[in-house]
């Protein structure tokens, strides 16, 4: 028994050195005179707002698209799914950057950029794929006796896939826009790029105050913007938990 705890002390130090006792110091500072003042300056209110807007807008664009392109690639034989799939994961091998500003090159001629359509459109671009896979999974899973057995008892394809497909791919779609719209939330270097100073998120943000040792309106904004992944991410176990998913 002792050996077995003398094994826990490496990733417990670890834990405390780089993420509870930088979590302390970042709450700490938060918690000031100067954090707390700038989480309620009408400025923050509105860059909080315009963050979950475009989050939100991204998440809600990459399930209308994603969606279909799982749903075909869930009935593919075996063969084609596969080589689907090796598509669909194939962008996350070059890299961020290099994708973002190819994007920008094909939208720059029609002057399609700094602004909101364009950081919504560079987010969807980058993070599809987080949606797609898990919708692909929860698809793929689908027990097609139920399918069978709806449109035997007369219901359309359309009513099928409202009152069967889409209830049984809840866990999917749920957990497709937690894994888009958490880190869409809280997106740096496409925002930059594609926004500019005109549609700066949360993490340019924060890259400006660390950068300028305002460390204060730094922690503070990157402690809202944990709370809330915290939140969302809460929100999602405990309705899969309700939905008796797991």
């Amino acid at each position: 028994m002792r050996k077995s705890l003398w094994l826990l002390l490496p990733p417990t130090a670890w834990l405390l050195l780089f993420l509870v006792v930088p979590t302390a110091m970042l709450t700490t500072a938060a918690f000031s005179a100067e954090g707390r003042a700038y989480v309620a300056d009408p400025d923050t209110l509105r860059l909080l707002w315009r963050s979950v807007r475009i989050a939100a807008a991204a998440t809600a664009l990459c399930l209308v698209a994603g969606y279909p392109v799982a749903y075909f690639i869930a009935g593919c034989g075996p063969r084609w799914r596969n080589l689907l799939l090796f598509l669909v994961v194939l962008p996350f091998w070059t890299n961020l950057l290099v994708r973002t500003y190819a994007l920008i090159f094909c939208l720059r001629p029609a002057g399609f950029l700094y602004n909101e359509g364009a950081v919504v459109l560079g987010l969807f671009h980058s993070y599809l794929p987080f949606m797609v896979l898990p919708l692909y999974g929860s698809i793929e899973k689908l027990p097609k006796r139920l399918l069978e057995a709806s449109q035997d008892l007369g219901a359309s394809p359309a009513r099928t896939f409202l009152r069967v497909t889409l209830p049984l791919t809840m866990p999917g779609i749920a957990a497709g826009a937690i894994l888009v719209f958490i880190p869409v939330l809280g997106a740096f270097a496409i925002p930059e790029l594609m926004g500019g100073e005109s549609v700066r998120m949360i993490g340019s943000v924060i890259d400006i105050h660390f950068g300028q040792q305002n460390r204060a309106a730094g922690s503070a904004l990157t402690l809202v913007l944990m709370l809330f992944t915290t939140a969302l991410t809460w929100l999602y176990y405990r309705f899969r938990r309700t939905e008796g998913l797991v």
